[in-house]
């Protein structure tokens, strides 16, 4: 079972080493530790504390966190914070402590061979941003999205490379800390029961640009590197989905295959798809129709608790109907006709409404689909075996991926401050046409049989949102959008890349 362990650092005493004392830092000490307990779950015994009494040594630091890397396992996260002076020591960033000083990129190294998953470091002190990680996450063409996925480090730095970090105006803690607290430990960025590191980062650095734009005297860019695949998502609320019921029946003449729930706030609707076993006639159709309308339309299968709770022991108005012949038909979403049966609530003229391919039997409205012969050919044809596709997929998607990750540190080092959009332009002009080639090689795979399709279908929607990394900081079409909407339309992409990475590491555990 994967366990988060934390080491909290505080920095007060500085007696030994001739810089002002900081005596707010014992106070960093106890904030975090509540944080990191009612924000992420840490157990109290999880976690370690250097600095109780403000004095902290190097020897006691080195033996403490010897110790927590001793317990850490595979699976593990491991969370280090420090909070005390900072500085840069012959153009390398050091960590103050009581006594001694400790280089800020051999901490990084001792961190990365650790044995846990993934390691953050939080770093509060002055010049904080003076650092480098070690490129980017790459994903191997052998390795799971499990475990790729969440895999690496990241420090997330309260000030750029030349800046100072300030105590808080207001509170006996420092600046970034109440900030970092305040990120840890909202609810509001909580997705079904989970928060994930990459929101975390996006409402700290939230918190800190307010206020930079209301201190501009005492101003801290925070800074945020990474090597990690993905991103981390933290189980920190017990969490129950909603259980949507599920309905199936076989007969004689046709299968109910699936029956699923379409409701609005004005009508109660279900989608049922049907396979027939034999080639009816649409008269004959109607008439089944008439049947399945019978059996579905007092079903009690919602998406949600409010749905159930607003429509419950009300009969369907609407059900629409999509008829196959096999299992095939289903998976690839191919019909010989679909249906629409209305009750007298609804508005007919518009759900019954004429065209060249419908026509209304038994008050059932057809659409009748002239194609089904062709696709379902050109589907038999074109369907690949499931180990070529899933060889040929991953040489695709694990690209992609590696490319991804690529564009979002060259995102995040503009979000840091650290470049213009210029630069992020000609950076982003090196993957670009790369992404663009694997996108459209991804396109052109051959259609996957039905115990491949909802991982395919996954890996192409994760192609589809890397390709639209290349949309936004793309030379040819700077003019079509404002700086702020492209930062804005990244973050959302950059987000849903995490998100479609994480579904992909639950569906392939089927398939692979």
């Amino acid at each position: 079972m994967a366990i988060t362990r934390a080491l909290i650092v505080g920095v007060s005493d500085y007696s030994k080493m001739g810089q002002n004392n900081l005596p707010f830092c014992k106070n960093d000490i106890t904030a975090v530790a509540q944080a990191f307990m009612n924000g992420m779950k840490v157990d109290p015994a999880d976690i370690f504390v250097c600095g109780h009494t403000g004095n902290v040594a190097g020897k006691d630091f080195v033996d403490t966190l010897h110790r927590l890397s001793c317990v850490c396992n595979k699976d593990d996260t491991l969370l280090l914070y420090f909070s005390g002076h900072g500085g840069t020591i012959s153009d390398s960033h050091h960590l103050l402590l009581s006594d001694a000083t400790i280089e800020t990129k051999e901490l990084i190294n001792y961190l990365e061979a650790i044995p846990s998953k993934n390691k953050i470091l939080f770093l509060d002190c002055c010049m904080a941003g003076n650092f480098e990680v070690d490129g980017t996450a790459v994903f191997n063409i052998s390795s799971t999205a499990d475990e790729f996925a969440g895999k690496g480090y990241a420090v997330i730095a309260s000030s750029n490379a030349v800046q100072y970090s300030y105590g808080h105006p207001t509170k006996p803690i420092s600046l970034f800390t109440n900030f970092l607290c305040e990120a840890l430990t909202d609810t509001h960025i909580v997705r079904s029961g989970k928060k994930s590191l990459y929101d975390i980062k996006r409402l700290l650095f939230l918190y800190m640009e307010i206020w930079n734009k209301n201190n501009p005297a005492k101003r801290q860019d925070p800074i945020y590197r990474a090597n990690i695949g993905g991103t981390i998502f933290f189980e920190v609320q017990d969490y129950n989905p909603y259980v949507v019921e599920k309905y199936f029946e076989d007969t004689e003449q046709y299968i109910i295959y699936t029956v699923e729930p379409l409701h609005n706030g004005i009508a109660k609707r279900y989608c049922v798809k049907v396979i027939l076993k034999q080639p009816f006639s649409l008269l004959e159709i109607s008439l089944l129709n008439r049947e399945v309308v019978e059996k579905v339309k007092r079903l009690e299968i919602y998406n949600g608790m409010n749905a159930q709770q607003h429509w419950h022991g009300k009969p369907a108005n609407l059900i629409f109907c999509y008829f196959g012949f096999d299992e095939t038909d289903i998976a690839n979403g191919n019909y010989i006709c679909h249906t629409t049966w209305a009750d007298e609530t609804q508005d007919k003229n518009h759900w019954y409404r004429q065209s060249k391919n419908t026509e209304i039997i038994n008050d059932i409205h057809f659409n009748i689909h002239t194609y089904y012969q062709s696709l379902k050919a050109f589907t038999i044809e074109h369907t690949g075996s499931k180990e070529d596709l899933i060889s040929h997929t991953k040489v695709i998607i694990t690209q992609m991926i590696t490319l991804a990750e690529r564009a979002i540190a060259m995102y995040n080092e503009y979000v840091n401050h650290t470049k213009d959009e210029r630069t992020l332009i000609a950076d982003m002009a090196s993957i670009i046409p790369k992404i663009e080639k694997l996108y459209f090689s991804e396109s052109e795979l051959d259609i996957p049989p039905n115990e491949l399709k909802e991982w395919s279908q996954c890996c192409s929607n994760l192609a589809a949102t890397i390709h639209d990394f290349t949309l936004f900081y793309n030379q040819k079409y700077i003019s079509m959008r404002t700086p702020e909407n492209r930062e804005a339309c990244m973050d959302i992409s950059v987000k849903r890349y995490y998100e479609e990475l994480e579904k992909l590491k639950v569906v392939e555990e089927d398939v692979i």
